[in-house]
């Protein structure tokens, strides 16, 4: 939800803000529009999920740490009362504290971090291809990137999820973990396959066209290095 949401309320701007530039150019919409400036303008954006995000963050710290370090003193340390117990009053604005803070906010700092991600990936990918003096079609795809690759998250995180379930067949118990990581692993391969196609597409360079190959390297070296934290810690 948070990453979809994420990339329609961008893409949505972006397509309003081209059909303003289009119709707004010199000649009347016949040349083509500077696009790399429209993710420039598109910063407000990342600047209002700032603001969201900082409100349900301050909202939701406020209740869980206050309530959970009292809940913590008062009822395990004084009274030595269980972690959660419903006769300590102050577990239950911990628990209100958790809902806001570590559901509300988190998503919204999720929101805010995904958002600005993208826009500051979109603004570079512009500045890019302006300097490099690309033509209109290679400049979009520079600026447009950001926005595919998290589409494909999406695509490949939806059918990674089907692969976490436990083996058919299997009477001990499988650890949990190994059974995430599962999953894990299939969407990095999936990744790296979408990534392959993606860059190939909208990071083509006619005058170079072995640079797609470079720019799926440092993509691929990105995925190999998730995947290296996930096996080391």
């Amino acid at each position: 939800m948070n990453v979809a949401l994420a990339i329609f309320g961008i893409s949505l701007m972006y397509l309003i803000m081209s059909f303003i530039f289009y119709v707004n150019s010199p000649d009347g919409g016949k040349s083509n529009p500077p696009i790399e400036e429209i993710p420039v303008v598109l910063v407000g954006f990342g600047f209002g999920a700032s603001f969201v995000a900082m409100f349900a963050q301050l909202g939701g710290g406020i209740y869980t740490k206050a309530a959970d370090v009292g809940a913590d003193l008062i009822g395990k340390v004084e009274n030595d009362i269980p972690e959660d117990d419903a006769r300590n009053p102050a577990v239950v604005a911990d628990l209100v504290g958790d809902n806001v803070g570590d559901c509300a906010g988190q998503c919204a700092d999720l929101f805010e971090s995904i958002s600005a991600e993208i826009l500051s990936a979109m603004i570079l990918g512009g500045v890019l291809a302006e300097n490099a003096d690309l033509d209109f079609a290679t400049k979009s795809g520079f600026i447009l990137f950001p926005l595919v690759v998290h589409c494909l998250d999406l695509i490949v995180s939806t059918i990674a999820v089907f692969f976490v379930k436990t083996k058919p067949g299997v009477r001990d118990v499988e650890d949990p973990l190994d059974v995430m990581k599962r999953g894990y692993y299939i969407s990095l391969v999936l990744a790296l396959v979408g990534l392959f196609f993606i860059c190939n597409r909208f990071l083509y360079i006619p005058s170079l066209p072995y640079a797609t190959y470079y720019f799926f390297g440092c993509s691929a070296v990105g995925v190999v290095v998730s995947f290296l934290f996930i096996k080391i810690t």
